[in-house]
């Protein structure tokens, strides 16, 4: 690897003006015998002198970390350069290039951050002198940030450099290579009283309609072979008629959560997590909202991305490793449009008796054409609106000035409307997001439906 030029001691221009004063003025003052000359020019030599006999002499030894290597949007990290002491340098400092949707956390706001290794990182401004905290003997540098959005940041490069005696010699600026940082989506709130539908497997909190093992009370039956012994129920099996009774109970079952996040595009302006949402927020914010209040119930979630950039798919699956890993895919999701999908091609993976949640903006085509697809598959498909903000009692997109492009939009929000009361009219529903109960009033209609008839139409 090349040396970055700046990887050096060199003098800087303070040091070059006091070299220049002192050639100057010293020669004038002994040819001109003037005293009161070198009397004034004595403290320059005095510093000339000092800066020269202090000149650094080793380059320090440097690395760029970050305390986090995933943190959710609005949470904070820690950008550290660590710089190995020299004799001589007085002063390092550290620079961080801006980022998009990065934010620096000034010094009273930032709370106790710890690294990797649990050690916890000290408090302190961007420029820490020779005095600063020191690290299994290197100097500690931090730069607190905030990411906003979620997404892969970019983090630096980090600027590092030094300055010694006078301020006569400096080292860097030199750049330490940027650090990409996964900002994970912060679920938009949400829950849910309504029983997730057609429940299949026997784990979970959803009450089977077959007895099995759980912990809903059914009713009490005579002992047969094979049940356990803490299941008598003793006060009924003492009433005098010498047989046994036992409890049974109703299976916990649970169900399968397809969840289909929409990324073909990205409407409306993102102001970051404390800002406007554009569409694309609004659907990784509801998707993991959605796949956290299934996975906190014990349903097995599975997740797909609707996009030519980033076709992202996690497996089905539960618990909270599991809930990390779609919070991590929904991070590195990228807007793209997808050429038109064949209908009879789309395959989830999924069979009779799976949930299917789509989140969407609902301006692709594409997206509706696979919701009435696996609709006709037999499955339960619900589909969530992103686009509709309840903030602005209407639709989030672009502040267009231009009077064609906002009466192109007006006529597509029309064909959207059309399109949305088609897909309705197949028995597929379609409900805004709308935070918390969002999905109730659907969930309880599907669960009282019954098992959906396969369609092979």
């Amino acid at each position: 690897m090349t040396p970055h030029r700046a990887d050096r001691w060199a003098p800087t221009p303070a040091l070059v003006r006091l070299v220049a004063a002192v050639a100057t003025v010293a020669p004038v003052a002994l040819l001109s015998r003037r005293p009161d000359l070198l009397v004034l020019v004595s403290p320059l030599v005095v510093v000339l002198a000092w800066s020269l006999v202090t000149r650094p002499e080793a380059v320090p030894a440097r690395q760029f970390v970050l305390s986090h290597g995933q943190v959710r949007e609005g949470g904070q990290v820690l950008a550290v350069a660590e710089v190995e002491p020299v004799e001589r340098a007085e002063i390092l400092a550290a620079a961080l290039s801006p980022a998009p949707y990065v934010e620096g956390v000034p010094r009273g706001a930032r709370r106790r951050v710890e690294d990797a290794d649990g050690v916890a990182v000290q408090r302190t401004s961007d420029v820490v002198d020779a005095r600063g905290p020191v690290v299994a003997g290197r100097r500690r540098l931090t730069v607190g940030l905030r990411p906003t959005r979620w997404g892969v940041r970019r983090i630096g490069p980090l600027q590092v450099g030094a300055v010694g005696a006078w301020g006569s010699f400096r080292w860097g600026p030199v750049p330490l290579d940027a650090m990409a940082l996964r900002a994970v989506p912060q679920p938009a709130a949400f829950d849910s009283s309504a029983p997730a539908p057609h429940p299949r497997g026997l784990v979970g909190m959803h009450r089977s309609a077959r007895p099995g093992e759980g912990s809903e009370f059914a009713t009490l039956r005579p002992f047969q072979l094979g049940d356990r012994l803490r299941r008598i129920h003793w006060p009924r099996s003492t009433r005098g008629d010498g047989q046994l009774f036992v409890t049974s109970s109703y299976a916990d079952e649970d169900t399968h959560v397809a969840l289909l996040v929409d990324a073909h595009y990205d409407l409306g302006r993102s102001g970051g997590v404390r800002g406007w949402a554009s569409s694309l927020d609004r659907s990784v914010r509801a998707g993991a909202a959605v796949a956290e209040h299934f996975l906190q119930q014990g349903d097995r979630v599975s997740l797909r991305v609707l996009s030519a950039r980033t076709p992202l798919t996690v497996p089905a699956g539960t618990g909270r490793r599991h809930g990390v890993r779609i919070l991590d895919t929904l991070s590195r999701v990228v807007p793209a449009v997808v050429e038109e999908t064949d209908a009879r091609r789309v395959h989830l993976g999924v069979r009779e008796g799976t949930l299917v949640v789509m989140v969407s903006a609902l301006v692709s085509p594409d997206a509706l054409t696979q919701a009435a697809a696996l609709a006709r598959r037999g499955l339960a498909v619900v589909v969530v609106d992103a686009l509709v903000d309840p903030a602005v009692g209407g639709v989030v997109q672009e502040d267009e000035r231009d009077p064609l492009a906002r009466t192109a939009w007006r006529i597509r929000m029309l064909e959207r409307d059309r399109e949305i009361r088609a897909i309705r009219s197949q028995g597929v529903p379609v409900v805004p997001w709308l935070g918390p109960g969002s999905l109730d009033v659907v969930l309880r209609e599907l669960g009282r439906r019954g098992p959906a008839v396969r369609s092979f139409s």
